[in-house]
């Protein structure tokens, strides 16, 4: 069995309704797998500066979750696109 990479799972978890889709596409696109990779670190990057304390973490914070909201944007339209 095939393991599931972290990136997609990220996804996943985001997308349930459309897990065999995105399964499918991340076997089949290396554009895909990317915007899932991406997907996870600015998730990451977003959990951090959501715990972080310095001066400069609501900047982070308000450019994180604008980026999140891009990439949510942009892998749902490729769900959606994928047949």
């Amino acid at each position: 069995m095939k393991v599931i990479r972290t990136g997609l799972f990220s996804v996943l978890r985001r997308f349930p309704q459309r897990k065999d889709t995105a399964k499918r596409l991340f076997r089949e696109s290396e554009s895909f797998q990317t915007m899932c990779e991406d997907y996870l670190k600015c998730f990451k990057a977003l959990e951090h500066w959501n715990r972080s304390k310095i001066d400069i973490a609501p900047l982070r914070r308000t450019e994180y979750t604008a980026l999140m909201q891009e990439l949510e944007e942009e892998i749902f339209q490729k769900l959606n696109e994928f047949r």
